[in-house]
């Protein structure tokens, strides 16, 4: 299919950079994640929930502050860069671009919530004498990062497929693949843990940290391409309002 743009003076080199930025400080909050224990900082069973609270009591809020709030800053980040992106259309006649950054956008934005709730929440809560508020919002904390990445990996799947259809795709086709696949374990893990069929913590986490780096990469690609396009298109305006005068 050949690439299309909504218009000729259109450029997305700003959105390019908010997608790599997001990215990027999001893969640097995961980072912080993986310093927590699994239990506490991944989608776990509910039979780890005690455990869940004894790590929060142990590591303190350091951590956990560490970790949701760079992960909070790249959702921010990310949320607004994919948005940016919707309106920019590479294949003609279809809209899998734009299906797919609206849904990894709200799966960012979802993220944005428990994150901010790992970031300065359950760090107090896991102090309190009563263990069971810690663990109804540990149950939340974990439905919503597990419920995140259904829209998280089927928007990455579009996203990436899109730029492998495309006359000119910006990332190489074995990265690409590697994204889609990472898309796809996102989506079944995700949706796993919430309809109750099976718990993949690391699986759940992993694709976070793995998306990362291809977005992050599709994110500087977009901008380099996006600016070389826009320089090139700026003499032709110009010479054709000189023509036009």
């Amino acid at each position: 299919m050949a690439d299309q743009h909504t218009g000729s003076s259109d450029t997305y080199a700003l959105s390019g950079v908010l997608v790599a930025v997001g990215a990027a400080v999001l893969f640097t909050g995961t980072l912080f994640y993986i310093r927590l224990t699994q239990d506490l900082g991944l989608p776990s069973a509910p039979a780890t929930y005690t455990q869940a609270l004894a790590d929060a009591r142990a590591l303190g809020p350091r951590p956990m502050f560490l970790a949701g709030v760079f992960a909070f800053f790249g959702d921010v980040f990310l949320t607004a860069g994919c948005i940016a992106m919707i309106t920019r259309r590479r294949l003609r006649r279809s809209d899998l671009e734009v299906f797919g950054w609206t849904l990894v956008a709200i799966g960012a934005a979802v993220a944005m919530v428990f994150d901010s709730m790992m970031a300065v929440l359950l760090a107090p809560l896991a102090q309190l004498s009563d263990p069971g508020v810690f663990v109804a919002f540990k149950g939340w904390f974990d439905l919503l990062f597990a419920a995140g990445n259904v829209p998280y990996g089927i928007g990455a799947v579009a996203v990436l497929v899109a730029d492998m259809r495309s006359e000119r795709p910006l990332l190489p086709k074995a990265l690409a693949a590697f994204g889609v696949a990472v898309g796809v374990v996102a989506f079944a893990s995700g949706a796993g843990y919430v309809a109750g069929i099976v718990v993949l913590p690391a699986a759940i986490g992993l694709t976070v940290t793995s998306g990362c780096v291809v977005f992050a990469v599709l994110g500087v690609q977009i901008a380099r391409r996006e600016s070389g396009r826009a320089l090139r298109t700026s003499p032709s305006l110009a010479a054709s309002a000189v023509a036009a005068g």
